[in-house]
């Protein structure tokens, strides 16, 4: 037994490591890079995090869990381990096959027909990291090997040399592999992206049945093919899950593992007491509950980064994951250059690693590595808007520069579908997410996210040099009639009258929209006139939206260069 000696002066002295022990390094911080190359932080664009461009949006009100602050957890966590069974069970959510180019994941990564799972083969931790942590503390010491397939995530050897283990990096065979105590993989692979079928993951688990098979699935998401439905079959395998990667929550800390439920229940035991917070549990749970996420939009700008980068003379391979993996001679070197123009990706010393942001991000990184259209992106008006309080929580991603695409989720249905039709006739791009306190009513969300994209158009028209400035537009619908005046340059005025009928169409208070669009018109810095009646309340509100989305597209054009205003300014 080691002996452990203090220094009176110094106090007692940790336990020792292995002499080959390194603790985690986290990125260099934001602050620490502007001032190595004099930029401010908010200059600096971050590719090296492998985690979502924009962050969830919380489905529950944050006031109903920060209630409890004063109170512990609820240890079992029961609705956090039934919302990860609803979220399996709810179909395959990554259907990229071996052999070709990763298909559009769809975010949600289901696993139907698991035999029996139920809350019992779950058990959850403060993210993935937190049950690697514990599965090394049960199931190795010393004396103990545990097998990492590398280049791997570093956080294996690290909770493994913490239990003193001995480390020993294999390939992923049985032969290689045999005599661990554990087996650690992460699949889809984490630098490279590559992603290994369940056939020969599970041939390898069944050829161990003495080893604890590891399978760290935190980008299954995004394309890879996931091993759950193996557990049932396997009692040495262990699925490691987070919303971290594909739900964009990374700041809450929530994993889950799946095992069979005698594995399930010797981890719980030698977790730390209640280890997710209230707030970061009731809000995962939501998110397992009903997933709304980024994964086809990520996917789909890292296949066009990939394209790009492979028809400028790189060689990238395929990847499953949130990210791409480029081999480079000089990553060091090229990593420097790319931070010194506030471009941080993560450095390997065979490549960097790079994970997609959005659009005009993704098109600033191609410049800088020499990709002929990467510069596109100083041409695209855009916006985001992220606002959290305790009523309401939203993130609004705005492309005024569209195609008219609109994903809306408010949890309104009825204001859903007017801003869906306002955003078509804009000829705009949104991507609006909002969480609200519903259960006492829709005026916090209705006012809130209607403010926030007036801030949106705010900030994506900037300093309202070359537009057209002005837009009307007449819209009829059946009975209903609308027209809507706007002015864009900065004098903000709002004329909103719409002559309803009745109190509620579907969710939503017909009586909360001419305050909304006051606030949305405030917001923006806009004059904003609109008249709309008929004997349908459902037509009158549409009619409105849909003119003042058509009055807006006319005024937000670019016709000129200066600011189309006698007195020259906005």
């Amino acid at each position: 037994m080691m002996h452990m000696e203090s220094d009176p002066q110094m106090g007692p002295t940790p336990r020792e490591t292995p002499p080959e022990f390194t603790p985690y390094r986290w990125a260099t911080p934001l602050a620490e890079v502007a001032r190595r190359h004099g930029l401010q932080p908010a200059q600096i664009l971050r590719f090296d995090g492998n985690v979502p461009p924009l962050p969830g949006v919380p489905q529950i009100p944050l006031s109903e869990s920060f209630a409890c602050l004063n109170e512990y957890p609820e240890g079992s966590y029961r609705e956090l381990r039934e919302a990860a069974v609803v979220y399996l069970a709810g179909g395959v959510g990554q259907d990229g096959g071996q052999g070709g180019a990763p298909s559009q994941a769809t975010g949600t990564g289901g696993a139907p027909g698991v035999p029996g799972l139920d809350p019992d083969w779950i058990s959850v931790g403060a993210g993935a990291d937190d049950l690697i942590a514990t599965v090394a503390r049960t199931y190795l010491c010393a004396g103990r090997r545990s097998a990492i397939v590398g280049p791997t995530y570093p956080v294996y050897r690290v909770a493994s040399l913490l239990e003193n283990a001995e480390v020993v990096d294999v390939a992923f065979t049985a032969e290689a592999a045999r005599g661990a105590a554990v087996l650690w993989l992460c699949n889809p692979n984490n630098p490279t992206g590559a992603s290994l079928a369940p056939a020969a993951i599970t041939a390898v688990a069944r050829a161990l049945p003495g080893t604890l098979v590891v399978v760290d699935e935190a980008y299954v998401e995004y394309g890879g093919e996931t091993v759950v439905p193996f557990v049932a079959e396997l009692p040495n395998l262990v699925v490691l899950r987070t919303l971290s990667k594909a739900f964009g929550l990374a700041g809450l800390r929530v994993g889950y593992a799946v095992a069979q439920p005698e594995v399930a229940a010797a981890l719980t035991a030698r977790r730390s007491p209640a280890p997710i917070t209230i707030p970061s549990a009731r809000i995962a749970a939501a998110a397992l509950r009903d997933p709304r996420t980024d994964v086809a939009e990520t996917v789909a700008e890292r296949e066009r980064m990939r394209d790009a980068l492979v028809a400028a003379g790189y060689t990238v391979p395929a990847s499953f994951a949130n990210f791409l993996f480029l081999p480079l001679a000089d990553a060091a070197a090229r990593a420097d250059a790319l931070e010194e123009q506030g471009l941080m990706v993560r450095r390997f010393p065979d490549g960097i690693r790079i994970t997609p942001r959005l659009p005009g991000d993704n098109d600033r990184l191609l410049a800088a590595l020499g990709v002929a259209d990467g510069a596109a992106a100083s041409t695209r008006r855009g916006a985001l808007v992220i606002r959290t309080t305790t009523e309401t929580a939203l993130r609004i991603s705005l492309q005024l520069d569209g195609c008219g695409r609109a994903r809306v989720a408010t949890g309104i249905g009825f204001l859903d579908h007017l801003l869906t039709l306002m955003t078509f006739q804009s000829g705009a791009d949104l991507d609006l997410l909002a969480g609200g306190d519903l259960d006492v009513d829709e005026h916090h969300t209705v006012e809130d996210v209607l403010a926030a994209l007036g801030d949106a158009y705010a900030q994506a028209l900037g300093a309202r040099a070359g537009v057209t400035r002005y837009g009307s537009a007449v819209v009829p619908m059946d009975e209903a009639r609308a027209t809507a005046a706007v002015d864009l340059v900065k004098r903000p005025h709002a004329e909103i009258a719409l002559t309803f009928t009745g109190d509620r169409v579907g969710g939503l208070a017909v009586s909360l929209l001419p305050h909304a669009l006051e606030r949305f018109t405030m917001q923006a810095g806009f004059t904003v006139h609109i008249d709309s009646a008929g004997a349908d309340d459902h037509h009158v509100a549409e009619a409105a939206f849909k003119a003042l989305g058509r009055a807006l597209r006319q005024a937000c054009e670019v016709t000129s260069t200066g600011v189309r205003s006698t007195k020259g300014e906005a």
